[in-house]
């Protein structure tokens, strides 16, 4: 009975995000079988015990969740290689990211990160790197990027689209919070994409509704409207004791503003009906409060108060309730604070918080440093190229600066003959021989497949040219472990990056590497579209 059992957990906890209401009805099934037969499978129970309390979290029922956590990993203190230790920690750190209580979520997400690296939980831990993102991303975005990118690539890795879809939208938040809409709004279309694909109903209502924001915020009533209906129409099927209610508001502030005021009272009339029957508090308040406008703009003062009371008293209501709902939270962290200081002494836990802030550091320069390198090679990256190296070529404006654009000649047929892990060891031989070869001054990265990119800072690019030539000559002598009688050449195009603008060099570059290998492969072609005179290889 047991490996069924665990089956429908594992079944569980995988729609707990894009079907919590298939989540539940499988939980519900192992409780029944549970009650029935008796099991004494230990693993079973706490698994379902870790289920029920990712399941409170996310109904906003905090204190039940960290009281079901708490006693989860208490009975897997001594398993911590399962993956129900990692999920339990991270039921953990969500709640008590969502009390505000950031001190203590950081040392959990480190934890959660630890042991999920240990135990081989990828999931978990593209959760957690995801988490730190979010909590940077208001007060350090430079570190939140790199946790966010770091978590995406994981998910990315693992071909997991509802992470996917979680991290282009926070990516997005950040690019707002830095104020580089253009590619918030591409994030927000991927993340849309992704929950698309995911049927994640909860993030394609929150993605859709901000879509409408913004394209209210540019003066695009009608595009706003839109994308708002799309959202209001995909949250009407919300059900449990969480549904969303984001798109309403905006969507009624937009028609009290077009004079539809008929229009936003139906709409208002409806979502109280089904925020009553779903016995949903917080949407009550809002309902409330945007009639009470509503009836004041149609001149019905009567109207208008009542509802002004009624949000009133459910706003004390909510608070009151919030604030009860909280007040449990902390007394569950309380206890579970107390406990650990029965079990260590105050000069164990000074020493174990100084631990995990220096792994803390440690991992914060980690994950920047993933973020902007090659895995393969171990030179930058092309988002270092794009950022920092666009920055850098900014600041040479005026004066020398050149970018060469390099490719292996015959790549496909590299791979072809020793096949991808050859090619690979190709590409990393010929990164480190020019890292040996560049000198100072200059930043290799890699572009993309046997691409490479070099900024020279303070060399013409006459000179840089020269120097280039110079490389592609003395490749003959590089040797590619365990294919010594392999022979690689390149071909380069060398251009000026005039005031700075490094995308239009790379372009430029790009056609004169194109013209090069048109022309026959390994030369340099310069700036002016004409291949230097030197040897070319055959």
């Amino acid at each position: 009975m047991s490996d069924p059992l665990m089956q429908k957990l594992e079944d569980a906890w995988r729609w707990r995000e894009s079907d919590p209401m298939r989540c539940q009805a499988l939980l519900d099934e192992v409780s029944g079988t549970l009650n029935t037969f008796a099991t004494e499978d230990w693993l079973i129970r706490t698994a379902r015990q870790v289920v029920h309390a990712y399941l409170a979290f996310r109904d906003a029922c905090q204190a039940e969740a960290l009281s079901a956590a708490t006693e989860a990993l208490q009975v897997l203190n001594s398993q911590t290689s399962s993956w129900w230790y990692s999920r339990a920690l991270n039921v953990r750190s969500c709640a008590l990211l969502e009390l505000g209580e950031y001190e203590q979520a950081t040392l959990s997400l480190r934890e959660q990160l630890r042991v999920s690296r240990d135990n081989g939980d990828v999931e978990t831990e593209g959760s957690g790197l995801h988490d730190l993102g979010v909590m940077y991303t208001r007060t350090h975005p430079q570190t939140a990027e790199s946790y966010l990118l770091s978590a995406r690539a994981v998910f990315e890795a693992q071909r997991n689209t509802v992470g996917r879809a979680f991290c282009a939208y926070s990516l997005a938040d950040l690019r707002e919070a830095q104020g580089n809409s253009p590619e918030a709004l591409q994030l927000y279309h991927d993340s849309l994409r992704h929950a698309r694909s995911a049927g994640h109903q909860p993030m394609e209502v929150l993605v859709l509704s901000r879509l409408g924001e913004l394209a209210l915020s540019r003066g695009e009533a009608q595009a706003g409207e839109d994308w708002l209906r799309q959202a209001l129409e995909r949250e009407t099927g919300q059900v449990g004791k969480r549904p969303l209610w984001v798109a309403v508001p905006p969507l009624v502030r937009l028609m009290l503003h077009g004079g539809r005021l008929t229009e936003a009272r139906d709409m208002l009339l409806q979502q109280q009906a089904r925020a009553q029957k779903a016995g949903m508090v917080v949407p009550l308040v809002a309902v409330h409060e945007l009639l009470a406008d509503v009836y004041e703009a149609l001149d019905d003062p009567r109207r208008a108060l009542e509802h002004l009371r009624e949000y009133q008293r459910l706003f004390r209501q909510e608070n009151s309730d919030e604030q009860a709902r909280r007040v449990r939270a902390l007394e569950v962290l309380h206890r579970t604070e107390l406990a650990q200081q029965e079990a260590d002494n105050q000069r164990q836990l000074n020493d174990r918080l100084k631990q995990a802030l220096s792994e803390l550091e440690t991992l914060h320069r980690q994950v920047a440093r993933a973020s902007i390198t090659d895995e393969l090679t171990g030179v930058f990256n092309r988002h270092f190229l794009m950022t920092q190296g666009a920055a850098q070529v900014r600041q040479k404006t005026g004066q020398c600066a050149s970018v060469a654009m390099l490719d292996i000649d015959h790549f496909k047929a590299v791979n072809d003959t020793y096949g991808h892990s050859g090619g690979d060891q190709v590409l990393r031989s010929f990164a480190q021989f020019l890292q040996a070869q560049l000198g100072s001054g200059t930043l290799l990265c890699r572009f993309g497949g046997e691409e490479f990119v070099v900024i020279f800072s303070d060399m013409p690019p006459e000179q840089a040219l020269l120097h280039l030539d110079q490389l592609r000559l003395r490749l003959t002598d590089m040797a590619v472990p365990e294919f010594p009688s392999l022979q690689v050449s390149f071909t380069a195009g060398v251009v000026a990056c005039k005031d700075g603008d490094l995308p239009e060099a790379l372009r430029r570059a790009d056609t004169l590497l194109l013209r090069g290998k048109r022309q026959g492969r390994g030369r340099i072609l310069g700036d002016q579209d004409l291949p230097h005179q030197s040897r070319a290889l055959p």
